[in-house]
């Protein structure tokens, strides 16, 4: 049978009754925590409910380790390395595993071995040279394949009679060869990128190896009293070198100073062509109404004058109205028919220049222009089109001609027909080099058929 407060707490009744006993407080549960090693039973006890305010720790030794499984023993073993020419069967220990006995050595991966090309005595003859003979090239392309391009140990291996070479020259030889035999192979129009830098990558420069290992040697010898009088000359350059671009930073500023006052404005709107047009026509009119103004200002300075105007030389202005006005027997004014016969009359006659006078004074006729300010170099019409531009372009630059500063229209007009004469040249050498690949092709075949 359910009592009195279970009804309440249906009833969801709350507060106290009158009349009625209250139930006991519910009793706490103490936790009792676990005494910490490191710690003795008096000390914990004092500190009652309250956690130490320090973390206690004991110095212990680490556990030992769990193994999972059952050590894998080690087996002494033979192996063959395929980097070795003979059959030299080499023992070392290895785990022991169920892989097959003939389990290729991992560590034969590490034997890369430099591509050294070889020729033809035909590709030979294109590479003679009179201070090499074909022995002598043969006897150095065997020791760069057996060294693997590692030229001081050629250079200190290398012995042939009567011929004492240095170490540049070694290189010089073997990458002219490497050069050559590559051109002759696949022509320069017919090279991947990837074949082209490493083309570029063979060019050996003798001289200036040489001079590069006589500055290191020169360097490596200086002595401490040299190296200190270096350090002072360049500490001196530098202190010049700061006096000099402060020096032409004040000048700049004093010249800006003289010339024109201080801009406060923005320049981006007529930093393009069309803004340069606008400011020019700004120009323009403001010029036309200065003008105007001090035309006004000296026709009232001379009605205010009186007597004083008379004694004053007369203006362009003033004597051309008073001419016009004693020719053509007007007014005042200087208007009527004699006005327009002496205007007439008055116009100066162009004439027609000839071809040198317009190559002398550089005018040149034009059937339509663009509208806008630009520069004769960026019009520049490239008379090449698709990949054969980029091939004129980096022949030019290798001949040393660049993009035209200032030019004339002359020197625009030769340089658009040397555009169009260095197109020519290479499309015509493509061609070339395709015909001589073909017949090399069909000689090789010849040749097969007669053996």
């Amino acid at each position: 049978m359910s009592g009195f407060q279970d009804v309440r707490d249906v009833m969801d009744i709350t507060g106290p009754v009158e009349g009625l006993p209250r139930p006991p407080p519910a009793k706490k549960q103490k936790t009792v925590e676990k005494r910490p090693d490191g710690i003795t039973r008096e000390l914990f006890a004092l500190l009652g409910e309250n956690p130490p305010p320090v973390a206690i720790v004991e110095n212990k030794f680490k556990e030992k380790p769990r193994w999972m499984g059952k050590a894998n023993p080690w087996v002494w073993k033979g192996f063959q390395n395929p980097a070795r020419g003979d059959d030299l069967v080499l023992h070392h220990w290895e785990r022991k595993s169920d892989s097959p006995g003939d389990v290729v050595y991992k560590f034969s991966k590490f034997n890369v071995k430099v591509d050294v090309p070889e020729y033809t005595n035909g590709e030979y003859e294109v590479l003679k040279n009179d201070d090499w003979t074909k022995d002598e090239t043969d006897y150095l392309f065997a020791l760069c394949r057996e060294y693997d391009l590692r030229f001081p140990i050629i250079w200190d291996r290398y012995e042939w009679p009567d011929k004492k070479r240095s170490q540049e020259d070694l290189k010089a030889r073997y990458y002219l060869v490497c050069r050559v035999l590559m051109e002759l192979r696949t022509p320069m129009g017919q090279m991947t990128p990837e074949e082209i830098s490493t083309f570029n990558l063979m060019n050996f420069d003798k001289e200036r190896e040489v001079m590069r290992k006589a500055m290191a040697e020169r360097q490596f010898n200086k002595t401490e009293e040299e190296f200190k009088e270096e350090e002072m000359l360049l500490a001196e350059l530098k202190r010049i070198v700061g006096n000099q671009e402060r020096m032409f930073e004040e000048r700049r500023d004093l010249f800006q100073r003289l010339n024109f006052p201080p801009t406060t404005g923005s320049i981006a709107p007529y930093t393009g062509s069309q803004g340069l047009t606008h400011l020019r026509d700004l120009m323009l009119s403001s010029s036309d109404k200065n003008k105007k103004r001090k035309s006004i200002a000296l026709g009232q300075a001379n009605g205010a004058g009186g007597n004083s105007a008379e004694t004053a030389q007369p203006t362009p202005t003033s004597a051309n109205s008073i001419d016009r006005s004693a020719i053509g027997g007007g007014g005042a004014g200087g208007s009527g028919p004699g006005n327009t016969k002496e205007r007439e009359s008055k116009e100066v006659k162009r004439r027609k220049l000839s071809k040198e006078e317009e190559a002398m004074y550089g005018v040149s006729n034009h059937d339509k222009l663009a509208s806008g300010v630009k520069l004769r170099s960026g019009m520049v019409a490239s008379n090449v089109k698709g990949a054969t531009a980029t091939k004129v372009a980096n022949a030019l630059a290798q001949m040393g001609i660049g993009n035209l500063t200032m030019p004339t229209a002359k020197t625009v007009q030769k340089y658009e027909q040397l555009q169009s004469s260095v197109g020519v040249l290479l499309d015509t050498r493509k061609l070339v080099d395709k015909m001589e690949q073909e017949a090399r092709v069909l000689k090789a075949q010849l040749e097969l058929r007669e053996n």
